[in-house]
């Protein structure tokens, strides 16, 4: 498994159109192959800052979706947002422990 995670922000007065924007990222990229999980969260108290979460099946899953017409499309619609402080990182766990009961 590949995880995705970290944070961005857009300019203030665009975090309503962000937000549609990543749930529409969110609803288009599950529907890749290997995409485990996809989600993003706004921010209380920074309405301007959002986190992004991805988990992926393997490398080749994520460099499909990183070529995929999704993720082209999300680009351009995030483009006018003035995106800025784009923070994420690849975790590649060697071993996952499943705490839930």
């Amino acid at each position: 498994m590949i995880i995705i995670t970290g944070t961005m922000e857009v300019a203030p007065g665009n975090e309503e159109q962000a937000a549609a924007n990543f749930r529409l990222a969110a609803e288009k990229c599950k529907e890749e192959r290997g995409c485990i999980d996809y989600r993003f969260w706004q921010s209380v108290d920074q309405p301007n800052l959002f986190r992004v979460y991805e988990e992926w099946e393997d490398k080749d899953c994520l460099r499909e979706h990183s070529a995929h017409p999704n993720f082209a499309a999300h680009a351009e619609r995030m483009k006018p947002l003035g995106v800025s402080n784009r923070k994420l990182k690849m975790i590649e766990p060697d071993r996952i422990k499943d705490l839930s009961i």
